[in-house]
């Protein structure tokens, strides 16, 4: 038995969030806190994102309302089953308690994407890149496509192609917008292209993936720990993008990413706290042999501090949190 708690939260990005298909004007999520009868703790979070296809954040707030007080996890997963960002954070939570080490340990120093919300925003480029980033990825799909590979362009001319980039459509791109980008992208240090196209259309993008020689990923895609197994199944030649805090079961994910080819895999950010950050990336370590770049490179984009992981171009040992700043950001909240 746990004592379950919740609290909800707002947070105000720096600049104006959106992306080819979404619009965030705040990110709200819900931290957890879990203690058991000898005081033990463990912290999850509850980071939605419905236009993949999670619950909303009010279903999210309802069912926790429910679950508040004294549980046991075997009696009330029934109640969660549906709800896959509730069901993460509350087994990720669950995970903690009494965990030694809190986190994976590690010694080598693993490389970070930055993200870029806009393409334009030539004082972004210039910041990551002196923080030495070497792989960036680039949100597309908010102007027209002349104006967003000119952008590309410079970006190109600014680093001299020395860093890879990693482009995301959000699945807002029709099949001539994807064919006419695929086509200009040959010869340019792309890492792969993301998720162009919407959900239920991989069987175009599939093809798409076999005609021009740019990887194509899927992210939208492949949301939920039976997403995984689905494209695992039916041998997807391209990339899967993995947001851990959207994929439901803890347990499940873990189990089913130590079957997954880890050279197909990349681990993202759902934007999350502290708290989602460090499952998420505790994840990513516990997969395997990690083959591409963390996409954690979320620093700068929230107008609040300490509440995210700015993670910089490396996570490095020092990069997880102890359990008394998760308690800290708890009593912030």
């Amino acid at each position: 038995m746990v004592d379950f708690e919740f609290k909800a939260y707002r947070r105000s990005f720096a600049d104006p969030y959106s992306t080819a298909t979404d619009s965030l004007p705040k990110r709200a999520g819900i931290l957890i806190r879990l203690r058991d009868k000898d005081g033990q703790t463990g912290f999850g979070e509850i980071a939605p994102i419905e236009s993949f296809g999670s619950e909303s954040l009010v279903s999210a707030l309802a069912v926790c309302s429910q679950l508040e007080g004294e549980i046991e996890y075997e009696k009330v997963s029934d109640q969660v089953i549906d709800y896959p960002c509730v069901r993460f954070g509350l087994e990720a939570a669950l995970a903690m308690i009494g965990r030694d080490p809190l986190w994976p340990e590690f010694s080598e120093r693993i490389e970070v994407s930055g993200l870029l919300p806009d393409i334009g925003d030539r004082g972004r480029i210039e910041k990551l890149v002196g923080d030495g980033y070497s792989c960036l990825k680039l949100k597309l799909g908010k102007q027209d496509f002349t104006l967003e590979r000119r952008a590309l362009e410079e970006i190109v001319e600014l680093t001299e192609g020395s860093i890879r980039l990693r482009l995301d459509a959000n699945g807002g791109f029709n099949l001539k917008l994807t064919r006419t980008w695929l086509e200009s992208l040959e010869g340019l240090p792309v890492e792969f292209f993301e998720q162009p196209m919407s959900k239920g259309e991989e069987l175009t993008m599939l093809k798409l993936g076999n005609d021009y020689p740019t990887t194509i990923a899927l992210d939208e895609s492949v949301v939920r720990v039976d997403d995984l197994k689905r494209w695992k199944d039916e041998h997807w030649p391209g990339l899967l993008v993995v947001k851990p805090s959207l994929a439901g079961s803890y347990a499940s994910l873990v189990d089913e990413l130590k079957t997954e080819d880890p050279s197909s895999l990349v681990f993202s950010s759902s934007l999350e706290t502290k708290i989602g950050m460090s499952h998420a990336l505790s994840i990513a370590l516990e997969s395997g042999p990690l083959k591409r770049a963390l996409g954690f490179g979320v620093g700068g984009l929230f107008a609040d501090e300490g509440i995210s992981i700015d993670l910089g171009p490396c996570l490095d040992s020092n990069g997880f949190p102890e359990l008394e700043e998760l308690e800290e950001l708890w009593n912030q909240i």
